[in-house]
């Protein structure tokens, strides 16, 4: 069997262990977050046929401005007819072949690299089918992730061809970009940045190398990346997609508050092994060969490493970022023993976690779609229901439940669009209230002052919290209504 035939069997091998571990994987359904509110919000664009630039959701908007920037725009359109058109099934289906797309995407993109190291490979792309679960689901962020493969599979072709007019294809997808998902739009310049600073230098620092481009390409290449900026601003939303992501991000408050916001933590296993193991792993070759790193790699790895620490939620990021960059570099395993038997050990490795995988969720998908928990919902429809016909006017919530209220018309008090919030002052407000901690000081909470400043008539707090245990204890001013797996629902007793 020559060495053609070898790799088509791997290729088989590696794309059903793929796809029967996102089978597993996906087996419970696909999270629902920001799901519900994006779907509002696409309905709201669709039968208003405006993009809202103030908050419509939330009551508190009655007490202070609470400016929106709907960078999400597009693909809550998109959103709200694709649940709309197909229902919770269509969508949970789509969402599991984009998954397996972007797989397919990244492992092409490395494929002709393995054979130096298919353990590693095998790591990585294992990893990978675990860590897609995660971010595919319904939100915009999907489209970005695609954007980006795209954008550095253009730039790196430019790169290495020293020109060519597949530069042109960027600004479109910038275009794209910023109405799609605008939080990351910004992506499409920098890196057009990264790629024209080291395109325009020649150095050799060490192990460091750096060629310029030509003077054509480097012509080309600032005249993509004006377009591309100019691309950004062409959305209903203007000047404010340049700007949110770097907001966003300097939002200290939120980057501390909210889960997948916060900076990875080296000292949680889970962490250590789905995220920082890949890294050093694919990082090994960079840092222990010989072999000579081109400038645009290095900053690209560090660019996207940077943003890791920043927040747990970029290592997708970096996971579609280091299939351009890692790979080559990767510490080949030398003699015969590898290319006759390492191959073997790997591909059956993936193959058996593949196939098990893949026949133990299927069997577990069947029993999620028969209960109907395709897409997950943090409030009970019980609850739901119960709330509804209370009908608050004033209620205060747990942040991570504002999606469940908004897509039942519900107002909130907040949600987890923390920009919009944040700002006003809401959001540590909020926190505050759910902590019964000041997250903005060291000071003491005043907690009946913070309850009396917003005049809440009924709170729906998750029993785990703080302000839970707060209103339950002070049964005077506050009558627990029902709880219902893991909700509570609290009226506000009228003096």
């Amino acid at each position: 069997m020559d060495l053609r035939k070898k790799i088509n069997i791997l290729d088989v091998i590696f794309v059903v262990a793929g796809v029967g571990s996102m089978i597993f994987w996906y087996a419970n359904g696909i999270n629902g977050n920001d799901f519900w509110w994006h779907v509002k919000v696409g309905e709201y664009i669709c039968q208003n046929g405006k993009i809202p630039m103030s908050d419509i959701f939330s009551w508190v908007r009655n007490m202070v401005d609470i400016p929106w920037t709907a960078h999400e725009w597009l693909s809550e359109v998109i959103l709200y007819l694709l649940y709309h058109c197909v229902g919770e099934l269509g969508v949970f289906l789509i969402f599991f072949v984009l998954a397996c797309v972007c797989y397919a995407l990244v492992y092409g993109q490395i494929r002709k690299f393995m054979e130096k190291n298919y353990a590693i490979s095998g790591i990585y792309l294992y990893l990978f089918t675990v860590i897609i679960p995660m971010f595919f689901f319904g939100r915009p962020q999907v489209f970005g992730f695609f954007l980006l493969f795209f954008e550095l599979k253009i730039l790196y072709s430019f790169y290495e061809r020293d020109g060519g007019k597949i530069i042109w294809l960027i600004p479109p997808l910038a275009m794209a970009w910023s109405n799609l998902y605008g939080g990351s739009s910004n992506l499409s310049y920098l890196l057009c940045l990264m790629f024209l600073i080291c395109g325009s230098v020649t150095i050799s620092f060490g192990r460091v190398e750096g060629h310029k481009l030509s003077k054509k390409a480097q012509g080309q290449l600032a005249l993509a990346t004006l377009c591309t900026i100019g691309a950004i601003l062409v959305n209903p939303i203007g000047l404010r997609v340049l700007t949110y992501p770097y907001v966003n991000l300097s939002d200290k408050l939120s980057m501390t508050l909210i889960k997948e916001w916060q900076s990875p933590d080296a000292k949680n296993l889970g962490q250590l092994i789905l995220l920082f193991l890949p890294i050093l792993l694919t990082s090994m070759g960079i840092i222990v060969e010989e072999k000579k790193i081109r400038l645009i790699d290095l900053i690209v790895m560090l660019f996207f490493v940077f943003l890791f620490m920043r927040s747990v939620r970029f290592i997708i990021l970096w996971f579609i970022a280091a299939s351009f960059y890692s790979f080559s570099y990767l510490p080949p395993f030398e003699g015969k023993w590898e290319k006759q038997k390492l191959r073997t050990i790997v591909g059956g490795v993936m193959l058996t976690l593949g196939l098990l995988q893949g026949i133990s969720g299927a069997v577990i998908s069947a029993g999620t779609i028969r209960n109907g928990k395709i897409i997950k919902t943090v409030l009970d429809d019980r609850m739901i229901q119960k709330i509804k016909e209370v009908s608050p006017q004033r209620p205060f919530n747990d942040y991570d439940y504002g999606e469940a209220l908004i897509f039942h018309d519900i107002p909130v008090f907040f949600d987890s669009r923390a920009d919009l919030f944040s700002a006003a002052g809401i959001l540590a407000d909020g926190f505050s209230l759910t902590k019964l901690q000041n997250v903005n000081s060291d000071e003491s909470l005043d907690i009946e002052g913070l309850i009396g400043k917003y005049q809440f008539d009924y709170f729906i707090v998750n029993d785990a919290t703080p302000i839970y245990i707060y209103l339950k204890s002070h049964f005077e001013k506050y009558e627990l209504l029902c709880e219902i797996d893991g909700a509570a629902l609290f009226q506000v007793i009228s003096k």
